[in-house]
């Protein structure tokens, strides 16, 4: 039979009523095995939705490759301007330089602006099997609920619904619809035939449908065959061989020269086909454009997705593939270079991996994260750089060192780090003959080199000439943390003698940051300032950075300027003023769709929260923030990790935020980060004070090695900044620094210090737990009777007499029952007795 006798799809009302009946669930899930018609059916469903109620659709179809976060991002925001073809916001959107950086962001802000608009719409997603990133399969159901109730979702899949979809089916959020509803029966094999001018009786039909189990493409396949006899096997054992000698063997040369050479990519565009059939005898006058649309008209299993892209049904792409092997590293190749000249150099170094192409490798890897690579991609190139440098790769391009050393800072991979950096400066010298842009590239990696100074690698970087350098070609700076003194690197050394040191640093890398160090200097003066609790000089300075900033300056720059401007406001207790600058920040990032830094941007407003023991704002940042505490820390998140240990102490989970926190102390030691320290053994105190019981000497001894190394510094606004929640831990600490056996490494004035700050602070912030009580506390009978009595006003000495005890004995049932319910007199005592109604019992 010929291909374009192929006309007419049959009718399925009964799915079509199905599918009409679960819309009101917004959310449809369709999975069968390979064959089972799902395209072809949500196809009709879709055209006879559009015909009924004028309903637009999108149709976005995945494959291994928006395994990428970034990739599969973008894929949804195109979808939805597509739907919005009018929405110049949300095309502006997906065309960002910067989306790479923060995709997620990007889409949550093109989720935001699509739901303004009040048209019912369809998103379909196909392919959802090839989706196999835990992160992304996660993150699915949070970014699919933010779809206005107007717009329904349809997926399309071979697998029953991913476990992250669980609580969407135990909701009964999620209609799943599975092969069963799918199947042809023989009525519907009949009409199909019939319409495609094929006659059959209806015992015909039954003998279809017993062969093919009602599979949609054995029904095809044997409509494309002819057969006179329709007993034959078509499960998919056979399959391959019935398509062979069926199907395959009825196309011309040509096509099928086309189609093997195509099949290398799951989506196909005319100009990528150009280049795939180049140089080809039999093809030399064909146009990919064509022979594409030949191929549809003809229902050759393949379909037009979207104005430019066609895709082949998977199985027949599969028996493609098995066609092409004397060809297919030549064509893999190909289609490398074409994605590389593209600019998608991720995709491309995808392709040559394939076909073990080196020089390709190291050519796409290089502008994966190259020193002028304004926008690197961070999470979703990891993985495609670690099966990429293979020995045999980095032998013959040693200058790829530059990613090992790059991939292992970011995911915290301390000694892996420090090794890569040894040999990437021992081979120095043959890196630059290949790569002299690499000389660039080797003062960032030294810069940060934490086993260095920054005072020493200052005075080293003087010696050179940093004016010879493009300030184009400096890569990210702070990795989008927050503040700047806590950014790429700490500058806690600056806190003695900082204007000399920061004029001398100023003097130095002024060449390469341009202008913007007038900005970045006000904004490390302000840092020292803040963490050493001047906060009247921190906010002048915060306020001249704030002046300095001009609108072509980086954006990772003007944000930590709006940061550190925000983190003073704070401790000043100006609500009005860190509203007012936080409307400020989000006005900029828009601007300049800096989406980028929006993952540390939140943590930070959630942060405010966390600091009142707001249980809601900490669960809402647990459920799109869930990190194991046994897997690796990355430090480019470190800002969010230690928001989501806070968000673990507001919900009471003090046994996962220890072991998370000890793995946040185990990275800011590695990384010789002072600040990070002192706040992961401050949060360790508070943890194990809650816990109670015998784990109060633990939280002490975190306190006191906070304290220690903070006093180094002189930093107090780290303390500060917990208010309630150190108040008695901190008065504990005071009165152990003065016993004249103490040998703790506090001082006794910093100590008091620290615990006056924190007192202060305490009037205006409930702190992570709201003054909750340690877990569990116990009270023996005796010191039920001591609460009984302190509640009725008698003094330790009425209460030894009534009880008819030591004065002694007293106060160690006191000082029990202080450390029980966190508090540090009598008054705060009885007023908690009596709020949790301790006695009511007796």
């Amino acid at each position: 039979m010929e291909q374009s006798k192929i006309k007419s799809q049959a009718p399925r009302p009964t799915l079509m009523k199905l599918l009409d009946e679960l819309l009101w669930r917004q959310f449809i899930y369709i999975h069968a095995p390979a064959g089972f018609g799902k395209t072809v059916s949500s196809l009709l469903w879709l055209e006879h939705r559009e015909k009924q109620t004028d309903t637009k659709h999108t149709w976005v179809g995945l494959d291994e490759h928006d395994n990428q976060m970034a990739e599969l991002c973008r894929r949804l925001v195109v979808g939805l301007s597509s739907l919005q073809s009018e929405n110049k916001v949300l095309r502006e959107l997906a065309a960002h330089p910067s989306f790479n950086i923060s995709p997620v962001e990007f889409l949550l802000h093109a989720l935001s602006v699509f739901a303004e608009k009040q048209e019912s719409h369809i998103f379909v997603l196909d392919d959802l099997h090839n989706i196999k990133n835990p992160k992304i399969l996660d993150l699915m159901p949070i970014l699919l609920k933010r779809l206005p109730k107007n717009c329904a979702v349809l997926m399309l899949s071979r697998n029953l619904p991913p476990e992250s979809f669980a609580e969407m089916v135990a909701k009964d959020e999620l209609a799943i619809v599975n092969a069963d509803y799918l199947q042809f029966t023989s009525g519907e094999i009949k009409t199909f035939f019939d319409k495609n001018g094929r006659t059959i009786t209806n015992k015909q039909a039954d003998e279809i449908f017993a062969s093919t189990g009602g599979w949609a493409i054995g029904i095809r396949a044997m409509l494309l065959s002819e057969e006179k006899s329709y007993s034959t096997d078509l499960t998919e054992k056979y399959f391959e061989n019935f398509l062979k000698t069926h199907v395959w063997e009825l196309w011309d040369d040509r096509l099928k020269r086309f189609m093997t050479l195509v099949a290398v990519t799951e989506e196909l565009t005319p100009e990528l086909c150009d280049r795939l059939i180049t140089d080809d005898k039999l093809l030399k006058k064909t146009s990919g454009a064509e022979i594409l649309s030949e191929l549809v008209r003809e229902n050759a299993f393949i379909r037009k997705i979207d104005k430019d892209t066609y895709r082949f049904h998977d199985l027949f792409r599969d028996f493609l593939l098995n066609m092409q092997d004397d060809i297919r590293n030549e064509q893999l190749k190909k289609a490398g270079e074409w994605f590389y000249e593209h600019k998608d150099h991720y995709r491309a170094v995808d392709y040559f991996l394939k076909c073990g192409y080196i020089n390709g490798i190291a050519k796409g890897l290089k502008l994966m994260y190259d020193h002028s690579s304004a926008h690197p991609l961070i999470e979703d190139s990891l993985d495609l750089i670690r099966m990429s440098l293979s020995s045999a790769v980095l032998d013959k391009y040693p200058f790829l060192l530059e990613l090992q050393i790059w991939m292992a800072y970011m995911e915290g991979r301390g000694e892996d780090y420090e090794a890569h950096v040894d040999s990437y400066f021992k081979h120095l010298p043959k890196i630059a003959l290949q790569n002299p842009a690499s000389i660039q590239t080797s003062i960032v990696a030294y810069c940060s080199d934490y086993r260095n100074s920054l005072v020493s690698t200052t005075r080293k970087l003087s010696k050179l000439p940093l004016g010879l350098f493009s300030r184009e070609n400096t890569p990210p700076i702070t990795q989008s943390l927050p503040l700047f003194h806590r950014s790429g690197r700490d500058f806690s050394e600056y806190a003695t003698d900082t204007i000399k040191k920061i004029k001398f640093l100023s003097k130095t890398i002024r060449p390469v940051v341009g202008d913007a160090m007038g900005m970045i200097e006000c904004m490390l003066r302000a840092g020292m300032a803040y963490e050493c609790g001047d906060l009247s000089e921190a906010h002048e300075l915060a306020l001249s950075a704030h002046a300095k900033m001009r609108g072509d300056f980086a954006p990772e720059f003007k944000f930590c300027a709006f940061m550190i401007l925000a983190h003073v406001l704070e401790a000043q207790h100006d609500r009005p003023g860190l509203q007012k600058i936080l409307g400020s920040t989000s006005e900029m990032i828009e601007a300049d769709r800096a989406y980028f830094v929006y993952e540390n941007y939140n943590a930070y407003k959630y942060r405010l929260s966390l600091y009142e023991g707001d249980g809601n704002a900490a669960l809402e940042w647990l459920g799109r923030h869930t990190v194991s505490p046994y897997d690796r820390l990355s430090f480019y998140k470190i800002y969010s990790h230690f928001t989501t240990a806070r968000a673990l102490i507001v919900t009471g989970e003090y046994s996962t935020a220890s072991l998370f926190l000890q793995k946040l102390l185990g990275l800011s030691e590695r990384y010789r980060r002072p600040l990070d320290i002192i706040e992961a053994h401050i949060l360790l105190a508070i943890t194990h004070w809650k816990i109670g019981k015998g784990s109060l000497p633990v939280a002490i001894e975190h306190l006191e090695q906070a304290a220690a190394l903070a006093q180094t510094y002189g930093f107090t606004q780290i303390f500060a900044n917990e208010g309630s929640e150190l108040v008695n831990m901190l008065h504990r600490l005071q009165k152990r620094s003065v016993q004249k056996d103490y040998a703790g490494g506090v001082s006794s004035e910093f100590a008091k210090t620290l615990y006056v700050r924190a007192v202060s602070r305490s009037k205006n912030a409930k702190g992570l737990t709201g003054g909750r009580i340690p877990r569990n506390p116990t009270f023996t009978d005796r010191q039920k009777t001591v609460m009984r009595l302190m509640c009725k006003g008698y003094s330790r000495k009425g209460i030894a007499e009534q009880m008819g005890i030591k004065p002694n004995g007293v106060k160690a049932h006191v000082e029990l029952i202080y450390n029980k319910l966190d508090v540090v007199n009598n008054v705060e005592a009885i007023l908690k007795i009596e709020e949790l109604g301790l006695l009511s019992e007796d």
